[in-house]
């Protein structure tokens, strides 16, 4: 019997164990889960600093100004040659191809022979030439021979008419002759002379480069066709890309500069000179900049970037010291009552002994999206919900909340694994 009381004694001992055991690890599961809980919920945008800390810090806060800024306004653009600079080579007599020593990016200079070209009808007109020259030679003649013997009424009137007609025709025709060898190159004199050529030299009317050679030797081409085109660096212009919304602040003359993508971030100025009033499908219009120095070395179609400045406007400004960056975006810290320790049912964490946490200053990390800076200020656009008259913003030391603020959000996570 005594065995028997004994055996249910040790059962009701070791249950009741079990049990407190068991409360006690789902009391701490649920504190565990709790503060699990908490962490999650807490702000991630709010710090908070001590007394001590700001002064470490040198932080200090101040109001949002508005300043008188320059406004700028960025564009991407190219190098553009002018229609007079854009020369494409032809044959202004139709023949064939006997040189052509050109390649693309060689460059030229003006009255460089660039191509031969072979046509035997030129014999044929300088024959002609010569040919005409002297019938002109005898109708000079017989004219004045004509003219003296109508005044003296022994010749009639209508032979005098026929010789002055026929000395006319010849005149022009020679004239039209002597202009189309000369077109070619060919020497007028030369023909009367009776030394003929079949071939004519084609020359280069500027200097420049040679883009393009789409002929070839032997090919016969017609005064249309192209053998070559060339690019002069003369009068180069930027083109600039600006977008409709942007077009009511440009104006002729106004300040531009320029940057090259292949000139390591060189600047260059210049000045817009015209504003194309057509605007392209995509809500752009092309504009039109002169460089202030020209540079024979620059070459078309070089892309680069442009600034334009739009004067001054009244912004919502801060000193640049108030503003940091972080993972590519621009932030600022205002002053805030909430608190980093709140939970998201507003009750605040105590510590162990059951004493309330004192408190510092509390900062709210804001975005901004940073605009022009001019005199150690910076424009800066701000959300529509904050009360710019009552903010307090960190005008200094904005790094240092910026450094606790990644510090804390650190320690969190790490109590968190």
């Amino acid at each position: 019997m005594k065995r028997i009381l004994y055996s249910i004694s040790l059962l009701w001992l070791l249950t009741g164990c079990g049990d407190t055991a068991q409360k006690e690890s789902e009391t701490t599961a649920e504190a565990k889960s709790a503060a699990e809980k908490a962490h999650e919920e807490a702000p991630t945008d709010i710090v908070e600093l001590t007394d001590d800390q700001i002064r470490i810090g040198a932080i200090s806060t101040g109001q949002i100004e508005y300043r008188n800024l320059g406004q700028l306004l960025q564009v991407n653009g190219r190098l553009a040659a002018p229609a007079q600079s854009q020369v494409a080579i032809t044959a202004l007599q139709g023949g064939f191809v006997r040189s052509l020593p050109l390649l693309p990016g060689q460059p030229v200079r003006k009255g460089q022979v660039l191509a031969r070209i072979e046509n035997p009808d030129l014999v044929q007109f300088q024959q002609d030439y010569a040919e005409n020259h002297s019938r002109l030679t005898y109708l000079d003649a017989e004219y004045a021979r004509q003219k003296e013997l109508s005044e003296q009424n022994v010749s009639a009137l209508k032979v005098f008419q026929q010789t002055a007609s026929e000395r006319n025709q010849v005149r022009s025709r020679l004239g039209g002759l002597a202009q189309r060898l000369r077109l070619v190159g060919l020497s007028p004199q030369a023909a009367l002379d009776g030394k003929f050529s079949a071939t004519y030299v084609v020359i280069a009317p500027v200097s420049g480069i040679v883009t393009d050679v789409p002929a070839t030797v032997g090919q016969y081409v017609q005064p249309a066709d192209i053998m070559a085109r060339l690019t002069s660096s003369q009068g180069l212009y930027a083109e600039l890309t600006v977008f409709e919304k942007d077009l009511p602040q440009l104006r002729e003359g106004q300040r531009v500069s320029l940057r090259l993508n292949n000139e390591g971030g060189r600047e260059r100025s210049g000045r817009i000179t015209y504003i194309n009033r057509t605007i392209e499908a995509d809500r752009s219009v092309r504009v039109v900049a002169r460089l202030d120095q020209p540079d024979t070395r620059l070459a078309p179609n070089t892309f680069l970037k442009a600034t334009l400045d739009l004067g001054d406007s009244r912004v919502t400004a801060l000193p640049e010291g108030a503003i940091v960056s972080a993972e590519g975006k621009d932030y600022i810290f205002i002053a805030t009552d909430k608190r980093a320790s709140e939970r998201h049912d507003g009750s605040a964490t105590q510590h162990k002994e059951g004493q309330m946490e004192q408190h510092g200053t509390t900062f709210k990390q804001i975005p901004v999206r940073r605009g022009v800076t001019e005199g150690g200020y910076s424009q800066v656009t701000l959300p529509g919900t904050l009360d710019l008259s009552k903010v307090k913003v960190v005008v200094k030391g904005a790094f240092a909340v910026l450094s606790q603020l990644q510090a804390a959000g650190g320690e969190e996570e790490g109590h968190g694994h």
